[in-house]
């Protein structure tokens, strides 16, 4: 069976999901699907695999399958500024996509059953296949940790969807209790002054590219206790697998797809969406106040990983 990789751009690109700007217009998306159909079908493949790509259906004599973690219809409620012109025939392009598709993959239970009811998909033709850590297998990592102090993570490129002020609060509530806690924030900055506070530490990047930054990260998922996701929308979490190959627990938002990676009770916590940060606060203090349950806790989050959450399975 032959392999070939055509890398095209999407239909739309986001900074920091935050904005989302619109790059194509119907014209390009029909052309560059007329452009992909002529050459697949000169050429020898037996199926074609492709994600996260609105296409016009293609006209080819081969099944395609179509993998994503998410559809346009839930990416248009982030649109800042959306063009009206390209909502509708977006979403009639992925619906028609869909329809044409010999088979579709999504990450999460929660997309799927947003596809059947919204698109009206067969939902015999989804299948769901959990994505994985992006980060090696670690092996060195501790399941009887020491708990002097509660070293919570959170990671995230927006501060405020990611649920980085809700967060701040928590560990303020819990410092203000008495309760030993330190934080360390990887991927944005927080808003407010947090300069006088030795027990924050702020990394604004990790390229986890680079094998030194990718060794700091893993330090860090290594020492920690809790990953911290108060999110206010997710597609799926990655962050959560990565925390469970360390036997780190997540608690965040059940919101989007992140009740898929985080199984309550297993390997973290799942709390509402409107949830408090003295809810999240109260949930740290309780989980990690039992010790010989918090390690439990640990043993089943890595387990997890191991038979779910990582790439090989």
């Amino acid at each position: 069976m032959g392999t070939e990789i055509l890398g095209q751009q999407g239909y739309f690109i986001y900074n920091n999901f935050r904005k989302y700007y619109f790059l194509t217009s119907d014209r390009y998306v029909k052309n560059i699907g007329l452009l992909l159909s002529e050459r697949i079908n000169n050429l020898n493949f037996d199926f074609v695999f492709f994600g996260d790509l609105i296409l016009q259906p293609m006209d080819i004599n081969i099944p395609y399958i179509y993998f994503s973690d998410l559809t346009f219809e839930q990416v248009k409620i982030h649109i800042k500024k959306p063009d009206r012109r390209n909502v509708k025939p977006s979403i009639d392009l992925e619906k028609q996509l869909l329809n044409y598709s010999y088979r579709i993959i999504y990450s999460s239970e929660w997309i799927k059953r947003r596809v059947v009811d919204i698109y009206q998909i067969a939902p015999e033709k989804i299948d769901v296949v959990e994505l994985g850590a992006n980060i090696p297998t670690p092996t060195n990592y501790r399941i009887d940790i020491d708990m002097k102090i509660c070293r919570l993570v959170f990671i995230g490129r927006d501060w405020v969807k990611k649920g980085g002020e809700k967060l701040l609060h928590a560990y303020r509530n819990l410092k203000s209790g008495g309760f030993p806690c330190r934080i360390t924030i990887i991927g944005s900055v927080p808003k407010e002054n947090i300069d006088n506070d030795e027990d924050i530490t702020v990394i604004p990047f990790l390229d986890k590219s680079n094998p030194e930054r990718l060794d700091r990260l893993c330090k860090i998922l290594s020492e920690s206790h809790f990953m911290v996701l108060p999110t206010e929308f997710d597609a799926y979490g990655i962050v959560i697998c990565e925390a469970s190959a360390y036997g780190v627990p997540s608690i965040a938002t059940d919101v989007g797809g992140v009740s898929q990676p985080l199984r309550e009770g297993k390997n973290g916590f799942l709390l509402p969406p409107d949830a408090t940060a003295q809810d999240y606060a109260e949930k740290i203090r309780t989980v990690f106040s039992d010790r010989e349950n918090y390690i439990r806790l640990r043993a089943s989050s890595r387990r997890e990983f191991e038979t779910r959450l990582n790439w090989d399975v």
